[in-house]
C-alpha cells in the first residue's frame, strides 16, 4: 500500500523543475550572494511547489510561478536580516571596535541620511519610499508611472549606489551574506 502521508510529485512538476532548477539556483545565488542560502531557498521553493500537488499542473506559466515563489522567499529572508542589520544592540554586541560608545551608534545613524543625500533625487526617493517607509514596489511603480520590472531595476541600482557610498563615506563593511559586519566611525 502506498504511503499517502507525503505529497506525491506530479510529472508536470518534475518536468518543469528539471528544466528550471539550475537557472533558478543561479538566479537566487546572484540575488542573495550566499550559496547555502540560495540552496535553502531553492529547496523551500520546491517544497512550496510540491504542496500544490496536481494544482501545479493547472498553473499557466509554471516557470514564472517558481521564480515568483523563490523571489518572495528571498524577500522574506532579506526582510528578516534587514531588521537585524541596523539593530543598535546587535551592532554593539558584534563589534568590539565600538566599545559600546553611544556616540558610535549616533554616528552610524547620522551616516545614512548623509549617504542618502549623495544619491540622485530619483534614487533617494525610491530608497526612502520602498526601503525606509515600507511602500510596496507595485504602489511606487503605479504612483510614478513605471512598470514593476522597471521599479525593481531602479531600486536595485539605487541600493547598489547607496551601498558603495556607505562603504566609502561611512566606512561600513559587509560580510559574505552582504550584511553589515563592521563599522568604523570617523574620529
Amino acid at each position: 500500500m502506498p504511503d499517502t502521508s507525503h505529497p506525491t510529485v506530479v510529472p508536470c512538476l518534475l518536468q518543469t523543475w528539471h528544466l528550471t532548477e539550475s537557472e533558478l539556483f543561479h538566479w537566487l545565488l546572484k540575488q542573495c550572494g550566499n550559496k547555502e542560502l540560495a540552496f535553502d531557498l531553492l529547496q523551500e521553493t520546491f517544497l512550496r511547489a510540491l504542496l500544490q500537488k496536481k494544482a501545479f499542473c493547472d498553473i499557466k506559466n509554471q516557470r514564472s510561478w517558481l521564480f515568483r515563489v523563490a523571489n518572495n522567499l528571498q524577500v522574506d529572508e532579506w526582510r528578516k536580516t534587514k531588521e537585524v542589520m541596523f539593530d543598535d544592540d546587535a551592532i554593539l554586541s558584534l563589534h568590539g571596535e565600538c566599545d559600546e560608545d553611544p556616540h558610535v551608534i549616533d554616528s552610524l545613524a547620522q551616516c545614512l541620511p548623509k549617504a542618502l543625500d549623495q544619491l540622485s533625487q530619483a534614487d533617494k526617493a525610491i530608497i526612502e519610499a520602498c526601503d525606509l517607509n515600507g511602500e510596496p514596489q507595485q504602489i511606487f511603480a503605479r504612483k510614478h508611472g513605471l512598470t514593476l520590472p522597471a521599479t525593481k531595476s531602479r531600486i536595485q541600482r539605487a541600493r547598489y549606489k547607496l551601498k558603495q557610498i556607505l562603504k566609502i563615506q561611512c566606512r561600513i563593511r559587509f560580510d559574505e551574506q552582504q550584511r553589515v559586519c563592521c563599522f568604523f566611525p570617523e574620529k
